[in-house]
C-alpha cells in the first residue's frame, strides 16, 4: 500500500470520513479535498484493472447504455460550439464509443485507453486508440482542440498532474469536458443511519471531488475559465441504481435550472466545462 499527501495542497492532515472493504477515505483538513489512503500501489492497481470493465457481468452493451445520454449531450455541445469539427482526445475511451460518436460528425477523434482488454475492442472496430494512460501519453503541445474525459479524473493517481498535461495539450481557445462523481455527501448521509455501502467503488475510485475542490484542481492546473453543471445521469444496469441516478440526476438539473445555475445538488455527478484562453487574453 502507498502513503500520499492531499494532491490539491501536499499538506498531510486529514481526517478520517468513512472506512470500506478496509480502505480508508479520508479528507484533507486544508483544502477539503476527499482521497483514499492509504492506496493500492500502481502495480497493485493495474492487476485489478484487468476485469474492471467486465465487473458484475457488464459488458461492451452495458458500458454503452451506462454512458450513452452523457456522450449525446457532449457530442451536441461540441457540435455546437465547433462547427468547424477539429481535433478530439478522449481520455480512458473504454470500447471507444464515444469516439467513435465524434468521428461520425467529422471529427478526428483519437481515444487513449490503459486496458488492453476494452482498447483491444476499441481498435478491432477501426478506431484510433492507443493503450496507454495520461501521464504516458506522448502527444506534442497543442495538439488537440477538444479533450475529453468520462468519470476517469477519480481514478487517477496524480488528478492535478494530469489536468496539468490536458492544459498543455490543448491548443489556445480549446476545450475540455470531464465528468466525476461526487459521493462523499450521499457518504456522509448514510453514515447517520449507520447503513454500510461501497459508494465509493474502492479501490478503483482514488479520489472524491466537491464542487470547491474541482474547481481549485482547475485553476491550479491553469484555467482560469471553469463552468460546472450536472450534466445528463448515467443509465445503470442494475434497476435499483438506476432508479437512484435518473431521479437524482434530474432533480439536480431541476434545481440547476431554476437557480439560474447557482444551486448544485450535493451528491451527484457534475461535468466541467474548461477552456484554455488565447494567448493574451485574460480571463474574467
Amino acid at each position: 500500500m502507498q502513503y500520499v499527501n492531499c494532491n490539491l495542497c501536499d499538506v498531510d492532515d486529514t481526517r478520517v470520513i468513512t472506512t470500506q472493504d478496509n480502505y480508508r477515505v479520508v479528507q484533507c483538513s486544508a483544502c477539503g479535498l476527499v482521497y483514499l489512503n492509504p492506496r493500492p500501489t500502481p502495480e497493485m492497481l493495474i492487476k485489478l484493472y484487468n476485469d474492471y470493465h467486465i465487473r458484475n457481468g457488464k459488458d461492451a452493451n452495458t458500458w454503452e447504455r451506462l454512458m450513452k445520454k452523457n456522450f449525446m449531450e457532449t457530442s451536441a455541445l461540441l457540435n455546437r460550439l465547433f462547427p468547424e469539427r477539429r481535433r478530439i482526445l478522449d481520455i480512458g475511451c473504454g470500447y471507444g464509443y464515444f469516439i467513435k460518436m465524434m468521428e461520425n460528425a467529422g471529427w478526428a477523434a483519437v481515444g487513449i485507453e490503459p486496458s488492453s482488454r476494452t482498447s483491444g475492442y476499441a481498435k478491432d472496430k477501426g478506431l484510433a486508440v492507443i493503450e496507454t494512460t495520461i501521464d504516458d501519453a506522448e502527444f506534442p503541445e497543442e495538439s488537440f482542440d477538444v479533450i475529453t474525459a468520462f468519470y476517469v479524473l477519480e481514478h487517477l493517481f496524480d488528478p492535478l498532474s494530469a489536468v496539468r498535461k490536458i492544459f498543455t495539450l490543448l491548443k489556445p481557445g480549446g476545450l475540455t469536458v470531464l465528468r466525476v462523481p461526487n459521493t462523499t455527501p450521499i457518504v456522509k448521509f448514510l453514515a447517520i443511519f449507520k447503513i454500510k455501502n461501497n459508494l465509493y467503488d474502492l479501490p478503483f475510485h482514488l479520489y472524491d471531488f466537491s464542487l470547491k475542490t474541482i474547481r481549485l484542481l482547475f485553476e491550479k492546473a491553469g484555467f482560469s475559465s471553469i463552468k460546472v453543471i450536472p450534466g445528463s445521469p448515467t443509465f445503470p444496469n442494475h434497476y435499483g441504481e438506476r432508479a437512484i441516478s435518473l431521479i437524482s440526476g434530474t432533480l439536480s438539473q431541476i434545481l440547476f435550472s431554476i437557480s439560474n445555475g447557482k444551486l448544485l445538488l450535493p451528491g451527484t455527478s457534475r461535468t466541467i466545462i474548461a477552456s484554455k484562453l488565447d494567448r493574451g487574453v485574460k480571463g474574467s
